[in-house]
């Protein structure tokens, strides 16, 4: 096996994964981003993403570099949204993260090309997320991989908007 692989987080790395986020939400709040912060994701949302299969780690030479959520769960404001995939399903993309001392080395690239290719083979006709308006690396991130900014959406509690993207997936046939 190679030193890097992408595959369904495993419940013995719980405790991993909570210091990945607890790294991930320092970082956050230092740069002025209060997207994350003791109460989300917090250590039941990892859990039930964990028994549910939807999340998935990037392990680096035997440790979790980094995560990301796949599954079919948009917050009810997503409908109002205009979304240019009408037909067939959507996957969504949550809960994006690297470990600090891993950013830099292209796994969030990773993990979204991984999210990319198991929606194609899974017959999703688009992938949709969203992030945070104070989140300038992931502003940056998505509309260089072919993501379209769709809109955003306001959270209560939180002081700045969620822009909402979407990229239309290809269809495996062709």
């Amino acid at each position: 096996m190679g030193s890097n692989e992408i595959r369904k987080a495993r419940t013995e790395e719980i405790g991993e994964i909570m210091e990945l986020i607890a790294r991930c939400v320092q970082v956050m709040q230092a740069g002025g981003s209060d997207q994350w912060d003791d109460s989300y994701p917090n250590r039941e949302i990892i859990t039930q993403d964990i028994e549910h299969g939807t999340l998935y780690a990037y392990i680096d030479n035997g440790a979790v570099a980094g995560i990301l959520v796949l599954d079919e769960h948009q917050n009810e404001l997503y409908q109002s949204i205009k979304w240019s995939q009408k037909q067939g399903k959507a996957l969504i993309m949550h809960r994006l993260a690297v470990h600090p001392e891993a950013q830099g080395k292209g796994i969030a690239r990773k993990l979204i090309a991984y999210a990319e290719q198991y929606a194609r083979e899974a017959g999703y006709s688009s992938i949709r997320l969203d992030t945070y308006t104070k989140n300038t690396p992931a502003l940056a991130l998505y509309p260089g991989l072919g993501y379209e900014r769709r809109g955003e959406i306001f959270f209560p509690g939180r002081t700045a908007s969620f822009p909402v993207f979407e990229k239309v997936l290809d269809s495996v046939e062709e």
